[in-house]
């Protein structure tokens, strides 16, 4: 079978039904307007219906509810347990620790609303596997289980010596492994579909096929459409990748695509591998391999990066880059010998907004500050898109909570290069970080220059730094 150039989630499973789309035709009235239906507006939507019942609340989005990184990624659904390293080292121990706890308490939101509002998305708990595929990322994939032990949280992780991790991810490139415990996988495209009928049920307005044209930010404020308008005390925006177009989030996100497969159904050949449904894998590579089983017995199998937008745009290789995907099918059977036999019979790719630390937040802009955003996943969205939709919901109504007056809401905490030192600087830094990682991976030291280059990947510059045209002569 040829391989279709599709979204698997979308389009191979049959549970995924497309929708008649009922688009905006007029000018309507809201208390909120959120703009995007994937995982942060919807949560958004529900939240702002649990915390204050009866708040009108109109949704709009461009596509289709899940048609974004919500409905393409590779269904992993884990808190921060591992990036607890990062978490205390820009917030401290003890915001840390609530964040991280916040993360968790998403991923029990996301089972409990699954359970009660009968989502029937595949979605299992049954640990996050994170491997180290050469010595160089033993370190890395051990760090955040090695501090979890230090602050007295031995309930995150298990570290996996090399033949139990070898087992559990089939791989014979294995050397060592940690299982978050309180995570799992999920078919993220229906858990979308069905996060949007419980937000229909809980009296939001939602209308897809219609994508905001333009943004006044007057009080009330009001988001054009192109057939109509949303007048509405408070918007909150959701789009992902697209804020990247907002002038004042330009500089402080880019845009990397994630490309994935789907191989043909076979039991034998997971049992082969010793995956499980409900327990994801990833590698300790920066552009991260990733991968699960999915509910038919297919191998779900991804990679981060690709070529960059310029000016953070998104671009059509970020939904299909063929070039990409050979590579990560060569990626997935040189780990993966067991794989070599089966066919790939999906392929596809999505944008990633991708910050300089790896952490979202959520930001106000406007006169008014009545505009409100959540932006930044960074690869992973599918459990955090809980907690940034909950606190878009307290900032929205104007609560006082620990989710308003969290450490994610603040203004961008760092700011890119503009352009073009931007795409240059990171088409230097991805290809260095490739480099010194293939290196590392055959045991080898990288070039200091690459070395060098590597750690660009956390460099900010300051909000007020531009380019001056050069003014003409004559």
């Amino acid at each position: 079978m040829m391989a279709r150039a599709g979204v698997y989630w979308q389009g191979g499973d049959t549970r995924w039904q497309p929708r008649d789309l009922v688009p905006l035709t007029n000018t309507v009235r809201a208390d909120v307007c959120i703009v995007g239906g994937g995982f942060t507006g919807l949560w958004a939507a529900l939240s702002l219906q649990r915390l204050a019942p009866g708040t009108d609340v109109v949704l709009i989005e461009r596509e289709y509810c899940g048609a974004g990184a919500s409905g393409r990624n590779g269904g992993w659904v884990s808190g921060w347990d591992d990036a607890l390293p990062k978490l205390v080292a820009r917030f401290g121990r003890d915001a840390a620790l609530w964040l991280l706890d916040a993360s968790r308490r998403g991923v029990d939101d996301i089972r409990d609303t699954v359970r009660e509002g009968g989502i029937d998305c595949d979605f299992a708990l049954e640990g996050g596997l994170v491997v180290a595929a050469s010595p160089a990322q033993v370190d890395g994939v051990q760090e955040a289980a090695v501090m979890a032990h230090d602050v007295g949280r031995d309930d995150l992780f298990r570290i996996l010596a090399k033949d139990e991790a070898r087992d559990m991810w089939g791989s014979p490139a294995t050397e060592a492994g940690a299982l978050i415990l309180h995570a799992g996988s999920v078919q993220p495209a229906l858990l979308a579909q069905g996060l949007r009928r419980l937000a229909v049920e809980a009296g939001v307005r939602v209308y897809e096929a219609t994508p905001m044209l333009a943004l006044d930010r007057t009080l009330p404020a009001v988001v054009k459409t192109p057939s109509g308008a949303v007048v509405a005390d408070k918007v909150v925006l959701a789009a992902g990748s697209w804020l990247a177009l907002v002038p004042e989030l330009r500089r402080t996100i880019f845009i990397i695509p994630s490309h994935v497969v789907a191989t043909a159904p076979s039991r034998e050949h997971l049992q082969r591998l010793g995956w499980v449904n409900g327990r994801p894998f990833s590698d300790g590579r920066t552009a991260v391999h990733y991968g699960q089983r999915t509910g038919d017995d297919r191998v779900v199998f991804g990679r981060g990066g690709g070529r960059l937008g310029y000016g953070g745009r998104v671009i059509p290789a970020h939904f299909h880059d063929r070039r990409e995907i050979e590579e990560i099918i060569a990626d997935m059977h040189a780990l993966l010998p067991a794989t070599r036999d089966l066919a790939v019979e999906w392929r596809w790719g999505g944008p990633v907004d991708r910050t300089q630390h790896g952490l979202p937040w959520v930001g106000t802009v406007g006169p008014h500050a009545n505009v409100h955003y959540g932006v930044g996943y960074s690869g992973n969205g599918v459990a955090p898109s809980n907690l940034i939709g909950r606190t878009l919901a307290s900032v929205a109504l104007g609560l006082r909570d620990d989710y308003a007056s969290s450490p994610l809401v603040c203004d961008p905490p760092t700011y890119l290069p503009p352009e073009p030192f931007r795409s240059f600087g990171a088409r230097a830094v991805r290809g260095a970080i490739e480099r010194c990682e293939v290196m590392e991976d055959k045991g080898l030291t990288p070039d200091p220059v690459s070395r060098l280059l590597r750690r660009g990947l956390g460099v900010s510059m300051p909000k007020g730094v531009h380019l001056r045209r050069p003014k003409r002569s004559g």
